[in-house]
């Protein structure tokens, strides 16, 4: 939690040099330090699931400002810029975009992928150019595998099962304060089919049938990242079950959208609401007390420190974490904490942009 903090409420950057074993590193090449240190320029790309997602603009901005004090501090200017489809359905034309991105031979490139099968051979395809990629948030593979560790530098994640489990006991807290018995049915609201967003509803599961067997997870609904879709999915579960219907939990922003205006257009105060991710619509269903929580990740600190480790392999030929997965923990976020300094910059990380 302090290295979280550390990076999202200061955004200072600690750029000394650590040892570290190259074993299963990127190997793209160094950029020629003939220049020494200061006066440096190199071109690193934002390859985004989504432009106009809040979640990867909170990602973004993280980049930014890890590019802004890298210039500041050690006199290498960075050229950045961001790619990508604008939603995260259009994973064709984010496999397309990549293609792009690599015949422009940036340095290095940060992406996310909800399209894993078609990004790994683009990745790989990377690392022969000799351009250096890191991951935030959606990876090639999860956090217990490193299949693919030889085509990209570092995953600077959350760790899905831990999100699921945690949204899980939140819901019991959120139970227990509000009154409510746990026993009854859950609705579970998710974006699309991917493995790793999967691992989310597993911990959930198997987090509530370990410490509420009396509760029914319900068969997953998946919204296709369009909030109609999920806004409809939640009411159509609230018309079906009715009392029976204790929770709604939705592992992602899009499906905690439609949670919480399913929540809201029903007047349920007696169904606990739980999302993953925060934009806008969720911030305000949490103030509302539509939404009871919601499990915030950390894309400002995973741009951040992606944008670091990446700048350092160019001026060092190093990667000086000694992992492939970086696990940048999530966090638990209410109506009673979320005016906290800790929890603005959590839910909304563009307050710290920098101009």
């Amino acid at each position: 939690m302090k290295r979280v903090l550390a990076v999202i409420l200061t955004g200072m950057m600690v750029m000394g040099l650590m040892a570290c074993s190259d074993k299963g590193s990127a190997s793209s090449e160094p950029a020629d330090d003939s220049e020494g240190k200061g006066g440096k320029e190199y071109n690193v790309v934002y390859l985004s699931p989504s432009t106009e997602s809040e979640y990867w603009q909170y990602a973004e901005v993280g980049m930014q400002n890890a590019a802004l004090d890298i210039e500041e501090k050690e006199g290498i200017k960075i050229n950045f810029s961001t790619s990508g489809p604008a939603t995260e359905a259009e994973t064709d034309a984010y496999i397309k975009a990549y293609e792009s991105v690599i015949a422009s031979s940036p340095d290095a490139i940060i992406t996310a992928t909800l399209a894993p099968d078609g990004t790994v051979p683009k990745t790989q395809e990377a690392q022969q150019a000799g351009i250096y990629v890191n991951f935030v948030s959606m990876g090639l593979e999860g956090g217990d595998s490193n299949e693919y560790g030889d085509y990209y530098g570092v995953h600077y994640y959350c760790n899905n099962t831990v999100i699921g489990e945690t949204a899980a006991k939140a819901m019991l807290d959120g139970l227990k304060e509000k009154g409510i018995e746990p026993k009854g049915k859950i609705g579970m609201h998710m974006s699309v089919v991917v493995e790793t967003l999967e691992e989310r509803m597993d911990g959930f599961k198997e987090y509530m049938a370990k410490n509420a067997p009396d509760i029914e997870c319900l068969d997953t609904l998946y919204n296709e990242n369009d909030v109609n879709n999920a806004q409809s999915n939640v009411e159509t579960q609230i018309s079906t079950y009715g009392d029976e219907l204790i929770g709604l939990y939705g592992g992602n922003n899009v499906s905690g959208d439609g949670i919480a205006l399913g929540i809201k257009n029903a007047g349920k105060s007696n169904i606990l609401g739980i999302g993953v991710d925060s934009d806008s619509i969720e911030i305000e269903a949490l103030e509302a007390g539509n939404l009871y929580a919601i499990i915030v990740q950390t894309p400002y600190e995973q741009g951040y420190m992606a944008m670091e480790n990446a700048v350092e392999y160019l001026e060092t030929g190093k990667n000086s974490e000694t992992e492939k997965h970086i696990d940048c923990t999530s966090q638990v976020v209410t109506q009673e904490n979320m005016n906290s300094d800790e929890s603005k910059a959590l839910l909304d990380p563009k307050i710290l942009k920098k101009n």
